[in-house]
């Protein structure tokens, strides 16, 4: 049973956004999220308002606190290749986690995107935008430092990364063996530098 309403929308938030990471939008349920947070349902709606309104704020907390500055490490840090090595090391650590653990949020919700709102979608490609951005000016500096062509156009091979990034993530849900996975992780920083 439920109690009275005593949380931090924050915190309810995040407890939100891991259950949507877990398990997807379509797999949770208003009243699922009721039940994690101890509370009645109608005292969910009052407070987060409905699904999608609580979907899409967990994405943007997800954004806020792991995307955003994940994005911004990589964009400022002094050496420009390594911070793309690293980004894309980290994504490879991540699908390489024997935990099980539940991927990228940004990921699965693109995958379930057919069954989202078109607010939901545009902020989606909205996320997208800026990662690609990141990956583009990251690129233009590791260009200007020498260590990737000038011949390579910044928009496609941030493009081509993010692409590749999200085939890890993909592979990665579908089990598919660890070799595969770092082997795309590998050409794909490779494809920067060479000529």
């Amino acid at each position: 049973m439920g109690r009275k309403l005593e949380f931090s929308k924050e915190k309810a938030l995040h407890t939100a956004m891991e259950r949507f990471w877990e398990q997807g939008y379509v797999a949770t349920s208003m009243r699922d999220l009721a039940q994690r947070l101890g509370l009645h349902l109608g005292s969910v709606y009052n407070a987060l308002g409905d699904k999608e309104r609580v979907f899409e704020a967990s994405l943007r907390l997800n954004l806020e606190q792991y995307v955003i500055p994940r994005l911004k490490r990589m964009s400022e840090a002094p050496d420009a290749l390594a911070a793309l090595d690293g980004y894309m090391t980290e994504v490879l650590n991540e699908c390489s986690n024997p935990g099980g653990s539940p991927g990228c949020f940004l990921i699965n919700s693109l995958l379930e995107i057919g069954n989202i709102n078109d607010g939901i979608t545009a902020l989606l490609n909205d996320y997208v935008g800026q990662m690609q951005k990141a990956f583009a000016e990251t690129i233009r500096r590791a260009q200007t430092a020498g260590q990737i062509p000038m011949s390579k156009n910044p928009e496609e091979y941030a493009h081509f990364l993010m692409a590749a990034m999200f085939s890890m993530r993909a592979l990665a849900k579908l089990k598919a063996p660890a070799d595969y996975i770092r082997h795309t992780r590998d050409c794909a920083v490779r494809a920067l530098t060479t000529v």
